[in-house]
């Protein structure tokens, strides 16, 4: 079932993925401001590259800041409606709530525009609320491109490190170090909004109308490729449209492929129905049969796939030892994870053997 079950659940879900925005362009504004306004008290710092850098990386703390928190916890930390959208292209974001995160996140880009000129006023002011245009000498012909390659690494980058278990807790990290990266090369060209709520928040305070459709349909052309591209690789198959899980918070979308347990949870118990297995991916679990312990799992192994191939009831209660993060394994994509994933399908086939020999070892004692 969805988390956001109830219109209580979901408007919670929009007021963080809003609060969340507001406060990532009330940092990246300020951060705008002080670095390039006239009367700033910051120091300009030579060359422009190594300015346009700090620049980026202040801007993507503030996002990544918020992805770490409890707002990107609760919402998912998205923060952009390309990113929204790509999800909801794999299939991982339900489709009844893209346009409200979209319309909340615009709202929190406007407010957070808004925090930073009464907080910074004149020097907010000065570089026009950190609007992007094209810059001078160049125009949208090289502008969209440049927004259309950024969006599409950067979304392309959060769906590979949300898939990896080495990496999926340094998505945001990752995905601000690329963007701070891109403020520094690109920023000359296009602004590297790569952001549709970034852009139009600010251009509405300008007002600024001229070129700004190409920060629409530049992000979100390529998000939309980077969703195209990587279902083409690996078929979709994210683990979910959260940028960073924890036990603490449910994940609030009901594809999710995580499983977050604390130390001592039980993931499973004897005799009940077994409708999924699990991949651990980190920490170790412990199998127990009324109350002995038959077995310690380690990193890369299954649990509870003989209940979900024979459809049977679980053989043994699972709890875990240390904290652990497992994928979630249904019986939907059961078959779709051994055909596109050879390695897993190995070791499962490895494991299964194991516990065969075992039980003719235990049986040929017994006699």
């Amino acid at each position: 079932m969805y988390y956001a079950s109830t219109v209580r659940d979901a408007i919670v879900l929009y007021a963080c993925e809003c609060a969340g925005t507001a406060v990532m362009l009330f940092l990246g504004v300020s951060a705008i401001a002080l670095m390039w306004a006239p009367g700033s008290f910051v120091p300009a710092i030579e060359p422009p590259v190594l300015r346009r850098f700090i620049t980026g990386l202040l801007f993507a703390a503030g996002a990544t800041a918020v992805v770490y928190s409890r707002l990107g916890q609760k919402s998912g930390g998205h923060l952009n409606p390309a990113v929204t959208l790509a999800f909801w292209r794999l299939g991982r974001f339900p489709a009844k709530h893209v346009i409200p995160y979209m319309l909340a996140q615009v709202l929190g880009a406007l407010a957070g525009v808004g925090l930073a000129l009464a907080a910074s006023g004149d020097l907010v002011r000065s570089v026009r609320f950190g609007a992007t245009a094209p810059g001078t000498g160049w125009t949208w012909m090289a502008a969209l491109p440049a927004e259309v390659a950024c969006t599409f690494a950067l979304t392309f980058l959060i769906f590979v490190s949300v898939n990896k278990p080495a990496l999926a807790g340094r998505t945001g990290l990752l995905a601000g170090g690329l963007v701070a990266v891109m403020v520094a090369l690109v920023a000359p060209v296009s602004g590297t909004s790569v952001n549709p709520a970034r852009s139009a928040a600010p251009a509405l305070f300008v007002p600024l109308v001229r070129d700004q459709w190409l920060y629409v349909v530049g992000p979100i052309a390529g998000a939309w490729l980077a969703a195209v591209a990587y279902r083409q690789r690996w078929g979709g198959r994210t683990v979910c449209a959260k940028l960073y899980h924890t036990a603490q918070y449910p994940c609030p979308f009901d594809t999710c492929g995580y499983r977050l347990l604390e130390p001592g949870q039980t993931l499973m118990t004897e005799g009940e129905r077994g409708d999924e297995a699990y991949l651990l991916e980190r920490g170790v679990l412990r199998v127990t049969r009324e109350g002995v312990l038959l077995a310690e799992l380690q990193e890369g192994e299954w649990v509870g796939e003989m209940s979900l191939l024979l459809d049977e009831p679980r053989s043994a209660t699972v709890t875990a030892a240390t904290s652990a993060q497992l994928r979630r394994v249904t019986r939907d994509s059961f078959g779709r994870l051994l055909a596109e994933d050879p390695a897993r399908t190995q070791e499962l086939l490895r494991q299964l053997a194991r516990r065969v020999r075992e039980a003719n070892n235990r049986v040929t004692g017994e006699r």
